[in-house]
């Protein structure tokens, strides 16, 4: 009961020290539940552990990174994948009581998809089990099950071997904020992908993208789980290139809206009978800036200059859209400019001319994105939406003003009166006092 008083007369000085032993207790937390871990993992009665873990440290490491991956916590340990007598006294031959050693590259698909393939066994753990069957019809996959191409990555390349985390682990080879390191390990290295003629400056050219800035936090209040790295184009165990008639779909996994207008298109026509223009002829493949409005003109790549001269009606069309959306931006940032007056000069809620703007600037987005049906009136629909958000924000914002001078007035009146009444008071005491 005397906490509360004490706690009101001065929160901060007391709820500061409570946060921070609690940020302490959740840091201790978080390494015991580690170093818990690897000691019940290292516990299990295993010789293949026991042995490994009394060789020195290149060797025991491998026990240690097991003791800390996902596989430990079912457990699947040693022998699941290395086979032997996990109970043996002796030092495991190669060919003796099961013991196949470090298994080759080619059989490695197979022998994570003794367990990945198992669908009562993987149903516990809501995992998924077509992963080889993806792996088996990819690029990696063919060049190593079909051509014994050993350079190509397989299971073990891109999850780990021993130490195989889950995907939402933010240490995970595989993690959403990794993945695309994790491919530039090869995709960047020169003298590994001459041979087949592929670039090695994805990694650089996606970290300057939109998509790469909005997942490495370098744009504010974006969420970096809804922007694809390399899986979220190319797939995740199937890992193909994008084709002709692939990019767009693959697009179109996030950009529902832009499909809606795209399909209805001159370009989606084009597309089915000339395979081009794809997404990646205006946007880039790799290095996706954000869009603009000059794409719509120039003559640079990815304008619409590049395929159209400035007498053609297509370019003088995309002049027309540029144009509407620019004026819709305008009207916009006016319409966010009077709200900041409103901020500045009154002292009033102003939640109901937010909405009116959330408003307008949802039918610029719209608009934006209707630019991909290549039709002016489509576009113009749209931008009539903003102004009139934009109208009735200015309404409201007008009617706030004249509330604000009516009281202005009224409160200068009513000061008037007081004055006026101070005033009359003070002569009749003059009066009383000087006998007038």
């Amino acid at each position: 009961m005397r906490l509360l008083p004490l706690l009101s007369a001065n929160p901060a000085r007391h709820i500061m020290p409570l946060l921070a032993h609690v940020f302490a207790l959740h840091i201790l937390s978080a390494f015991i539940l580690v170093h818990c871990q690897t000691a019940l993992a290292l516990t299990i009665q295993n010789s293949c552990l026991n042995c490994h873990l009394g060789l020195r440290p290149e060797l025991a490491q491998y026990a240690h990174q097991w003791a800390m991956s996902a596989h430990a916590l079912v457990p699947v340990c040693c022998e699941e994948c290395h086979g032997g007598n996990p109970n043996s006294p002796k030092t495991p031959r190669i060919g003796e009581e099961g013991f196949t050693g470090i298994p080759s590259k080619q059989a490695i698909p197979a022998l994570c998809n003794r367990c990945h393939a198992d669908v009562l066994y993987m149903r516990k753990y809501d995992i998924r089990v077509d992963e080889e069957n993806q792996y088996e019809n990819s690029v990696h996959g063919q060049q190593l099950l079909k051509k014994n191409n050993p350079d190509v990555a397989c299971c073990v390349d891109c999850h780990g071997s021993h130490d195989i985390r889950k995907p939402d682990d933010p240490r995970s080879r595989v993690n959403h904020s990794r993945i695309a390191y994790t491919c530039a390990r090869c995709h960047s290295d020169i003298n590994r992908m001459k041979p087949y003629g592929l670039p090695t400056d994805q990694i650089v050219k996606y970290k300057k993208s939109y998509h790469g800035k909005v997942l490495y936090q370098k744009v504010d209040s974006k969420n970096t789980r809804l922007v694809p790295s390399c899986p979220g184009c190319h797939g995740i165990h199937s890992g193909k290139p994008a084709g002709v008639t692939q990019v767009a779909d693959a697009c179109y996994n996030c950009h529902l809206n832009v499909k809606r207008y795209f399909q209805k298109s001159i370009h989606s026509l084009l597309l089915k009978k000339n395979q081009k223009p794809r997404c990646i002829d205006c946007h880039g493949y790799h290095d996706i800036p954000r869009p603009s409005e000059d794409l719509f003109t120039g003559e640079t790549g990815f304008h619409c200059g590049s395929c159209h001269t400035p007498e053609s009606p297509e370019y003088q069309n995309g002049i027309q859209i540029r144009a509407l959306i620019e004026q819709a931006k305008r009207v916009t940032e006016t319409g966010q400019s009077s709200i900041n007056q409103v901020k500045r000069h009154l002292d009033i809620d102003i939640s109901s001319l937010n909405m009116k703007m959330d408003d307008a600037l949802e039918s610029l987005n719209q608009a934006i994105k209707a630019t991909h049906s290549q039709d002016v009136q489509t576009v113009s629909l749209i931008v009539q939406d903003v102004y009139k958000s934009i109208s009735t924000l200015d309404q409201q914002v007008s009617k706030h003003y004249q509330e604000a001078r009516k009281r202005k007035q009224w409160l200068a009146r009513v000061l008037l009166l007081i004055s006026a009444a101070f005033s009359l008071i003070a002569y009749q005491r003059h009066r009383l006092k000087t006998g007038i």
